[in-house]
C-alpha cells in the first residue's frame, strides 16, 4: 500500500504542476478546518463567560458583553466571567487570571474579583466604587443590565487608558453618557 498519491501526468511539468495543486488543497483544507475550529471554541468560550440565571439580558446586551470578554482576552490575556444570580453572592473559587463579577439582582448584591495587576491598573478605589456605588438605586427599577454594559466600558476604558499612558477618567455613574464598545475603541499601542 502506498504511503503517497503520486501525481499522474504525461509530463514532468504536468507531474509538478499536479503536485502543486494537491499540495494548495491539502493546505487550503487543513486552513478551513482550523478556521472552523477557532470559530467553535469563540462561541464555546463565550457562551461560558455569561451566566444569566435572570433571562433579563437582551440579544445586544449579550453581544456587548461578548465582544468585551473577547477583547479583555485578547488585549490583556484575561479572561472574564460574568454570572447573573438569583441567589445571594457568596465567595467563589476564582482562576487567578479571571475577572469575575456576579450580581444579584434580587438581594441586590455585587461581587468583583479582578486578577492582581488587573486590580493594581484600576486602583482600589475605583474598584470600591463600581462594587458599592454604581449598581445602587439601579436594582429597583431593572436598570442594572445599562449598569453592567456602562461598568464594563468603564473598566475598558481605564484598562486602555493605563496601557497608554493617557489621563485616566474618573468614575461615574451617569447613564445618560454613551458607552463605547471595547472591541471597537481606538488607543495607542
Amino acid at each position: 500500500m502506498a504511503l503517497f498519491i503520486k501525481p499522474h501526468g504525461k509530463t514532468g511539468t504536468e507531474r509538478f504542476l499536479r503536485m502543486i495543486g494537491m499540495v494548495i488543497i491539502l493546505g487550503l483544507v487543513i486552513y478551513a478546518f482550523w478556521m472552523n475550529n477557532q470559530s467553535t471554541m469563540e462561541k464555546i468560550q463565550a457562551r461560558n463567560a455569561i451566566w444569566d440565571q435572570t433571562k433579563v439580558l437582551d440579544r445586544s446586551e449579550r453581544d456587548y458583553i461578548q465582544g468585551f470578554v473577547r477583547s479583555m482576552r485578547n488585549e490583556f490575556g484575561v479572561t472574564v466571567r460574568i454570572q447573573i444570580i438569583l441567589d445571594p453572592v457568596t465567595e467563589q473559587e476564582v482562576d487567578p487570571k479571571e475577572l469575575l463579577i456576579v450580581i444579584s439582582p434580587p438581594t441586590q448584591e455585587v461581587g468583583m474579583h479582578f486578577p492582581g495587576l488587573v486590580r493594581h491598573a484600576l486602583g482600589n478605589e475605583f474598584i470600591s466604587e463600581l462594587e458599592t456605588k454604581h449598581f445602587a438605586n439601579h436594582f429597583a427599577d431593572d436598570e442594572w443590565p445599562g449598569s453592567l454594559m456602562t461598568c464594563l466600558s468603564m473598566i475598558w476604558e481605564r484598562l486602555v487608558n493605563v496601557e497608554s499612558d493617557q489621563p485616566v477618567p474618573e468614575v461615574h455613574t451617569n447613564e445618560n453618557d454613551s458607552t463605547p464598545d471595547p472591541e471597537s475603541s481606538v488607543h495607542k499601542e
